[in-house]
């Protein structure tokens, strides 16, 4: 067994377990802590899955969640203006690559929410707002290809690894949980202080400096990925001069005439 049930999980002692909503298996952990959340579930609530039938990631892709995986969603009530909310986002970025690289994993971030070794996808962030003041909260979801081999994940081939295939051994996920739960506590607690997570951000990053190409509203912006705003977006150098992009689908194109 993992080690994973709701009483291992909420003797964690963190704040964003202080509910722990378990499953062996869910249709996603997502759509639960977004109904939860709905029903004014508090700031901690964490909804947490041994397998996820239709796992999801950004624009509603599918997220293949074995058993062996970490697939959760935490409810976060923050005393943050709603502008401020998209902060969550590289945040957790950062939270989770300190946690993976404490277990000797090299993650590093790929614009916006993704954490790569060696360019293959470990983990995946997805954060959702909602609710109206005094309402309003934010649903961070995040999924960590753990104990898995990557062809039980349904990526296509050479674009997914796991912790296992990269350690060559498993983690104890309640281990792995705790330390995923401190950082982003830490990271979460210290959004105000947004300089500071976008320095370590660029420290971690595997985007800024290559050639990118950013799919959003139907159009495509290529170019240098230059540096980060100061919300977190994206400077991309294009032939026409800098572009800003806070969202969209960024694809890593080949070195070569950089």
């Amino acid at each position: 067994m993992d080690g994973l049930n709701r009483l291992s999980m909420e003797s964690i002692g963190s704040p964003l377990a202080v509910r722990v909503d378990f499953h062996e298996e869910i249709g996603s952990t997502q759509q639960r802590a977004r109904e939860l959340a709905r029903e004014n579930a508090p700031h901690g609530t964490l909804v947490i899955s041994r397998v996820q039938r239709s796992g999801r990631g950004r624009l509603g892709r599918n997220w293949g969640s074995p058993p062996g995986g970490l697939w959760m969603s935490v409810v976060l009530r923050l005393d943050l203006a709603p502008h401020l909310t998209p902060r969550v986002t590289p945040a957790a970025a950062v939270g989770v690559a300190k946690a993976l690289r404490g277990f000797g994993v090299e993650a590093r971030i790929k614009w916006p929410n993704d954490l790569l070794v060696k360019e293959r996808k470990v983990c995946g962030i997805l954060a959702e707002s909602g609710g109206r003041d005094p309402d309003r909260f934010v649903v961070l979801g995040i999924g960590i290809n753990a104990n898995v081999d990557p062809q039980d994940l349904g990526a296509s081939s050479g674009h997914a690894t796991t912790l296992r295939s990269e350690l060559g051994r498993d983690v104890d996920l309640l281990e792995l949980l705790g330390a995923v739960l401190r950082n982003l506590d830490f990271e979460i607690g210290r959004l105000r202080d947004f300089g500071a997570i976008m320095d370590d951000w660029r420290a971690l990053d595997c985007t800024l400096g290559r050639r990118v190409r950013v799919r959003r509203f139907g159009e495509a912006v290529e170019g240098k990925a230059l540096d980060l705003g100061p919300e977190g977006q994206l400077i991309i150098q294009t032939d026409s001069g800098p572009v800003e992009v806070f969202e969209g689908d960024v694809e890593h194109l080949r070195q070569e005439g950089l």
